[in-house]
């Protein structure tokens, strides 16, 4: 796999990564803990705002399904 081009430092997105330091990939590739599928994570460093911000929505996503579907137990 071919790394991204390298942008300059002032062009650098702002959106910072969604990691929570609870990575765990489930049978469909999806992080537990952010929600990212490993794609996203692998494209996370070379993507820009627009792309950064559509991962990010996608994850919330997948977060707030995954939440509905396994509630913590109380």
């Amino acid at each position: 796999m071919a790394l991204p081009p390298r942008r300059p430092i002032d062009e650098a997105p702002t959106l910072a990564s969604p990691c929570v330091r609870l990575c765990c990939l489930d049978d469909a590739d999806e992080c537990v803990g952010c929600g990212r599928t490993l794609e996203e994570i692998k494209a996370w460093h070379g993507a820009d705002e627009a792309e950064r911000s559509r991962i990010l929505g996608a994850a919330a996503a997948r977060r707030e399904t995954r939440a509905r579907r396994f509630p913590a137990s109380r």
